[in-house]
């Protein structure tokens, strides 16, 4: 009996590995494609096309799962899954906006404490000698929306939401961290994809750095229990690093 066990055991651990494998693959190839074909495409579609193409794999994964999206953390409240079958859009929306708070204050809780180490390590890093000058986006909003939804959603979706609970699956929670149970395993491997795939895009050495945010983000959605304060700390953060690189490079 405790040999079938063990059997069955081993076998699903390498179902998951399998799938995290046949994933990771899949997503790879979609990034390079769109970064790397014509420039019509990567230069019109390529971000949105990407970025829909993240968020539709993380969900229809976390659909095949009976845990559902809930558990993977991408629910956002009933927002991208619903909850309730009878729940509208908007209804889910209306529930949602006292968490859509928490998580906000969440983040910005956690940007107090980290963005000024950051600031004087940008500075310190890129050997800043000029004053800094404030120079916002041509267009804020647009921008600000651009980071939140296109970039940091379906990111924190695919990363945070479906790798980071499926390799929790296979390196199952042992420890904790500054408050959050924490599977090691699955927090340094997903960031170390994540870095990966930012290297595919531009085959360039300075994109591996975002294994050191990815591990901050992933800290956050297991601190949390879903993706929603991580987006925000995304989106917060790709503003800083824009505004600094206005301001000083």
């Amino acid at each position: 009996m405790v040999k079938a066990l063990l059997h069955t055991d081993d076998a699903a651990r390498r179902g998951i590995a399998r799938e995290l494998g046949v994933s990771y693959a899949a997503v790879a190839v979609l990034t390079w494609v769109i970064t790397h074909t014509t420039r019509f495409l990567t230069d019109s579609f390529g971000a949105l096309v990407l970025s829909a193409g993240f968020l539709f794999f993380a969900l229809a994964r976390a659909r095949r799962d009976p845990r559902g999206a809930r558990h993977y953390g991408i629910d956002l409240e009933g927002v991208l899954e619903p909850r309730e079958t009878d729940q509208g859009l908007l209804a889910a929306v209306r529930a949602g906006l006292p968490a859509v708070a928490r998580e906000l204050g969440f983040a910005l809780k956690l940007a107090a404490l980290v963005f000024p180490p950051f600031v004087v390590a940008f500075a310190l890093f890129h050997r800043v000698h000029q004053p800094f000058t404030f120079q916002p986006p041509a267009q804020p909003l647009d921008f600000a929306l651009s980071q939140l939804l296109v970039v940091a959603l379906p990111e924190e979706a695919l990363f945070r939401g479906y790798f980071q609970t499926r390799l929790e699956d296979l390196f199952p929670p042992r420890g904790r961290l500054w408050g959050a149970p924490i599977s090691w395993p699955a927090w340094v491997v997903q960031a170390a994809l994540f870095a990966l795939l930012h290297f595919i895009v531009g085959f360039a050495p300075a994109r591996l750095a975002v294994f050191f945010p990815g591990l901050l983000f992933g800290y956050i959605r297991a601190r949390r229990g879903g993706i929603g304060a991580a987006i925000w700390f995304h989106a917060l953060s790709n503003g800083l690093s824009e505004i600094l690189t206005r301001g000083w490079l």
